[in-house]
């Protein structure tokens, strides 16, 4: 009886998968889009998936390399007894014979393995990877008469480094990003990428313009934070995750500070992995949210109202709009700007500020110098738009009517520009944390919009004015973190029994 090499084996099966690192991948690809039931939500205040093979459905993925170095097709055998071994061979052709050999016991019920041979002289074999250590089975087919000979022994599945872009076949964006020379750019407030993968460590690399008012970024894994920085060179690896073991996990990379600063590339993914990555799937529910410095937590982790601002104390992940998100378990994206309005931008003069203003930027894909590509709105259709502005223009309005009618009607057409934008989505048009001297102008429009248009799928709501004595500032009088959970506190219930989420 012929014995088989097994130092050769290993060799020929390496470079076999080595050479098949794309069909590694889409097999990976393949595992998602045919048992989505596996990606689930970890926890209700968290917003990533992750992804966790079930036992009880658990379907195997099969990868099958012949000793040539090329794959065949695989097939399930069925057991059908505890204690006995079934060989059957039948010449199908005068050169094929399909040998077919169905194992059973009673301590390995998972093991199934159906070998076709092509040639006496050929041996095949088939590696199944599973959550627990897989199972080697070699089989030699000595001639056409004789039975096959099966050698069982567990092995590991095998783990390789990999590199990767964060274009969109690797990952799922996250708010409005673009490629630019090959990196994924982060501009907006909580953009980001996010992926899922199982393997052992995974490292991320980011790049920055590296302005004075430096890029935040966090990295989490499975939800939970594991690091928060300030990107203070053009380039950085960042260490995100590292197991002993195999592990299915989600890897997000996600930007804290807003657009008017720095912003991030996302130049390489790199992973050691079983299959590589894969994007994780859209959730069931897409919110945008529209704003100024609020929705983009500026100061919100200052000492007091007297720190001064800084994308150090920026964090758009504590904003009432995140923590919305997040309770929703929904995609959002934010676009916002501090200081920005719909008529004025703020303003300490008589006149008004317009050398900046949403309206403008808002059909962008990023506000600033990087792109000045327009914003595909067909590529992500939100199912509920939240508009908070007007906070800016009132350092204008003051107070003064025919000035706040003039907002109004600025106001009035920025309506009309989300909803082309948005044809589908529902409307909140919110206004009252820091002042809802504006509210009644806004709720005009409203009303005049929807009886103008029949359009009646948009409302307004308002925010209760912070309480700093109580709740504590951010920087400049912002709202603190306590102010935007009572944010969230209030409009979440609102949105549940306006959309019955």
């Amino acid at each position: 009886m012929h014995i088989w090499d097994r130092k050769k084996f290993c060799l020929g099966l390496t470079a076999a998968l080595l050479t098949a690192s794309s069909s590694i991948f889409v097999s990976c690809r393949k595992i998602d889009e045919e048992a989505p039931e596996q990606i689930y939500y970890i926890e209700a205040s968290e917003r990533f998936y992750i992804t966790e093979e079930i036992s009880e459905t658990e379907p195997e993925f099969l990868t099958e390399i012949s000793g040539t170095g090329e794959t065949s097709d695989t097939e399930e055998s069925t057991t059908e007894t505890e204690t006995e071994t079934e060989t059957d061979t039948e010449p199908e052709t005068e050169s094929e014979t399909e040998p077919e050999t169905e194992t059973e016991t009673k301590t390995e019920t998972e093991t199934e393995i159906e070998t076709t041979t092509e040639s006496a002289s050929e041996t095949t074999v088939e590696i199944t990877t599973e959550t627990e250590p897989a199972t080697e089975i070699v089989t030699e087919t000595l001639s056409g008469t004789e039975e096959p000979v099966t050698d069982i022994q567990p092995v590991q599945s095998a783990l390789y480094e990999m590199s990767y872009p964060a274009d969109d076949t690797f990952v799922k964006p996250l708010g409005r990003t673009f490629m630019r020379d090959r990196a994924r750019i982060l501009s907006h407030t909580c953009s980001g990428v996010e992926f899922a993968f199982r393997g052992t460590s995974a490292d991320i690399t980011l790049t920055s313009n590296c302005k004075a008012s430096k890029a935040r970024a966090a990295f989490y894994v499975d939800g939970e934070l594991v690091k928060d920085t300030m990107l203070n060179s053009k380039e950085e690896t960042f260490r995100i995750f590292e197991s002993d073991e195999p592990r299915n996990c989600i890897i997000s990379v996600v930007k804290l500070s807003e657009a008017a600063y720095s912003n991030i590339g996302v130049k390489s993914i790199n992973v050691t992995s079983e299959y590589g990555i894969i994007p994780t799937p859209a959730r069931k529910h897409k919110i945008e949210f529209i704003g100024d410095s609020i929705t983009c937590g500026y100061g919100v982790d200052a000492a007091d109202q007297y720190e001064a601002f800084s994308t150090t104390n920026e964090n758009g992940a504590k904003t009432y709009a995140a923590l919305v998100g997040k309770h929703f378990k929904a995609d959002y994206n934010i676009i916002s700007w501090s200081g920005i309005g719909v008529y004025s931008s703020y303003t300490e003069s008589s006149k008004p500020n317009q050398s900046f203003l949403l309206p403008p930027i808002y059909g962008k894909t990023a506000p600033n110098e990087l792109s000045n590509d327009m914003w595909d709105f067909t590529q992500w259709q939100p199912d509920l738009v939240v508009i908070n502005l007007g906070t800016n223009d009132n350092t204008w309005t003051k107070g003064i009517q025919d000035r706040a009618d003039i907002f109004g009607e600025a106001y009035y057409k920025f309506i009309e520009q989300v909803r082309e934008a948005n044809p589908n989505a529902y409307i909140i048009c919110s206004l009252g944390v820091m002042g809802s001297k504006l509210l009644p102008e806004i709720k005009e429009q409203v009303a005049l919009y929807s009886a103008n248009t029949g359009d009646y799928r948009i409302t307004t709501f308002e925010f209760d004015y912070r309480d700093g004595v109580n709740d504590g500032f951010g920087a400049g009088f912002h709202p603190s973190a306590v102010t935007h959970q009572k944010m969230a506190d209030k409009l979440i219930p609102f949105i549940s029994e306006l959309l019955g989420w």
